[in-house]
């Protein structure tokens, strides 16, 4: 009796494995896009329920920015001057309105940032359609480059260790020093642009290659935005090359230490600068950022 119960239990599990075995095998889960690669610097979210940054501590240099201290104290700044939030400047440019690589118009969604608008400004994602949604602050002058002139951002220092007690170095740590920290924060050099151009542009230079740079092989282009990255080159449409340009001039000239433009950048800068002169948004641009940061970018005012 026993040796025909212990059967039938060995018949059933078979049975049981031989119908998992002819079932049809479940899906894969999609897989998303890669990700794009850069800073993810996102804009309008409410930075206040974040832990607050370790402070910069060290000596301040001359010259660029004398009053924002940290980059998350810049974009908070900036939501008032393109007036995502309450404040006594209210922009009166519709271009204040609009991303500046491709201008597309972008709105505050609340819990999420700033949205943007992609039909209306016929923008197609390359790679990342989640990143193109939103709008990031923008460093023109990429953090990078005048980031690994810092030991901090190269080497690491004692003050930059996790809560394992493991050294790092980067960005992160280099926060920490209070010269990188204003001029990452530094308003001039920071604009809302669509998250997806953001990522793929990285730290590429506008305009020309880095002399020893290995191009890039990769060609991305954004429906009828004019924004191209191509050959390890981001070109920026023609009508906001001057913005751009007079943020390069003005981080080379306020920051010298850093070195950031030899003479055939500085040349196509200021070629850039005459061809595009400023406009009336980047003029009341450059007054709101003059009353909150203390300094005024002065290739702007020379221009107009």
């Amino acid at each position: 009796m026993q040796r025909a119960r212990f059967a039938g239990v060995v018949v059933a599990i078979a049975t049981i494995a031989l119908l998992g075995a002819c079932s049809s095998p479940s899906k894969p889960a999609p897989q998303a896009p890669p990700s794009t690669g850069g800073h993810d610097d996102v804009a309008g979210r409410d930075d206040e329920d974040e832990p607050p940054p370790l402070l910069p501590s060290g000596p301040i240099g001359d010259g660029g920015n004398r009053r924002i201290r940290t980059f998350d104290v810049a974009k908070r700044e900036l939501l008032r001057i393109y007036g995502m939030k309450p404040s006594d400047h209210a922009p009166q440019d519709p271009r204040a309105k609009l991303d500046l690589y491709c201008g597309c118009p972008f709105s505050p969604e609340p819990g999420k940032g700033l949205h943007v608008d992609l039909v209306t400004c016929g923008y197609v994602p390359a790679r990342d359609p989640k990143r193109a949604e939103r709008i990031e602050w923008e460093h023109a002058v990429p953090a990078s480059w005048f980031g690994r002139t810092f030991k901090e951002w190269t080497e690491g220092d004692d003050r930059c260790v996790d809560s394992k007690g493991k050294r790092f170095k980067g960005r992160t740590c280099a926060r920490r020093n209070a010269e990188f920290a204003r001029e990452e924060a530094d308003l001039h050099n920071l604009f809302p642009v669509v998250g997806e151009v953001n990522g793929l542009r990285s730290d590429l230079p506008m305009g020309l290659p880095v002399p020893g740079r290995r191009p890039d092989k990769n060609v991305f282009r954004f429906g009828k935005c004019t924004s191209v990255i191509e050959s390890g080159v981001f070109l920026p449409p023609k009508d906001v090359r001057g913005d751009l340009a007079r943020a390069h001039l003005y981080m080379n000239a306020a920051y010298p230490d850093r070195k950031l433009l030899d003479e055939e950048r500085r040349a196509l800068m200021q070629r850039w600068s005459e061809e595009d002169p400023p406009d009336a948004w980047e003029l009341e641009r450059n007054r709101a950022i003059t009353a909150v940061q203390g300094n005024a970018n002065t290739f702007i005012e020379e221009r107009r």
